[in-house]
């Protein structure tokens, strides 16, 4: 098999999706958008950013530069109302490639301008989702444009492969700096290093910091910075395996929970990166045999209202889980809000469960 042949092999045919698992997956991920990962916080926040003086303006390396300062409130909330309507389009699966496409120009327009402050977070991945998976036709199924006749059913796997290209190039670029940086001389412990900066400079004590930062072990610590360092660079290795690439997800999903836990960072947006190359078919398959047992039901119509019924669950679970964490009733004193604790933990329940099925019941086979 020739070069060009195992390209086009591993871009096109690593990855099996279906209309249902992909429509299944849009949802999902448009209502994790609007309730948890929108950029900005509201209107105080966009009066804020446009009131600023121009020598404040320090937008990172893009089309952004083409600016001198930054733009009025008015431009904010405009573009925070697009996004909020192409948002809810894509939800709804109306001209899904073209909504998805303008969600994530949106956010990214947003985010841009957010982190001309200074300080950027990695948030990319939030505008990346959308715009990549734009081209599998992930409106296919269980959307508006799934009633007109003679709707496109095909789907495409082959941004699965980009997104996966993306996420491996983003950790090597993650890592490979920390092998310059000295992560891995023996005399010096990073992590450790990282931690207490975290715990004194920047007050992020909840967890296990108070613990972790008593904790003196250079082995220990020297351990975690080769770790990570080998963890990072080897994801860009693992994209080109489907099985080795959701081994490294389900690491990555250790390696977030693990980070929340001792730095009080969660990396929530990277989640919704991640959750892209779960088995969204399985996921559907199971839903549909659920709620044909708890209704005794079997037509075609079953499908789409088990569909139905998933997202709108997912819908109230998210709006409660929205409305407990904006009371800032629990982590007062953390920068951690109470929705990415309770994903992490709910991606780490995930991560496991996945890993025992594997180990004790695919093994009997």
């Amino acid at each position: 098999m020739s070069i060009s042949e195992r390209f086009n092999r591993w871009i096109f045919e690593s990855w099996q999706v279906s209309a249902e698992g992909l429509g299944l997956l849009r949802i999902l991920s448009s209502l994790f958008i609007l309730f948890f990962l929108m950029p900005g916080y509201g209107t105080p926040h966009f009066n804020f950013l446009g009131g600023m003086p121009p020598d404040f303006y320090a937008p990172p390396p893009g089309p952004l530069m083409l600016f001198d300062q930054f733009p009025s409130p008015a431009v904010f909330q405009w573009v925070h109302t697009i996004l909020l309507f192409s948002l809810i389009a894509m939800l709804l699966g109306y001209r899904t490639k073209l909504t998805s496409i303008i969600t994530g120009l949106s956010i990214l327009i947003l985010q841009g301008f957010i982190f001309s402050v200074g300080k950027v977070n990695h948030e990319i991945l939030i505008a990346v989702v959308p715009v990549v998976m734009a081209f599998s036709n992930w409106g296919a199924a269980f959307s508006i444009e799934s009633i007109r006749r003679g709707h496109d059913t095909k789907t495409e796997s082959w941004p699965l492969s980009l997104l996966a290209l993306i996420i491996g190039f983003m950790m090597f670029t993650a890592g490979f700096p920390k092998i310059l940086g000295g992560w891995l001389d023996p005399t010096t412990q990073a992590t450790q290093g990282h931690l207490l900066n975290q715990f004194f400079v920047r007050e992020r004590q909840a967890m296990l910091a108070e613990f972790m930062v008593q904790f003196d072990s250079v082995l220990f610590w020297e351990l975690l910075d080769w770790l990570t360092v080998i963890f990072e660079i080897g994801f860009l290795a693992a994209v080109f395996s489907p099985k080795w690439f959701r081994r490294f997800v389900a690491v990555a999903v250790l390696f977030h929970f693990s980070t929340m836990m001792i730095l009080n960072i969660a990396f929530l947006p990277n989640f919704l990166a991640y959750a892209v190359f779960l088995n969204w078919d399985g996921i559907y398959q199971n839903n549909l045999r659920f709620y044909r047992r708890l209704t005794g039901k079997r037509g075609e119509r079953s499908k789409k209202r088990s569909a139905l019924l998933l997202s709108a669950f997912a819908c109230l679970l998210f709006f409660i889980l929205n409305r407990l964490s904006s009371m800032d009733l629990v982590l007062r004193e953390s920068d951690l809000t109470l929705h990415e604790v309770v994903f992490l933990f709910f991606a780490l329940f995930v991560v496991m469960w996945i890993g025992l099925k594997k180990l004790f019941v695919e093994a009997e086979y």
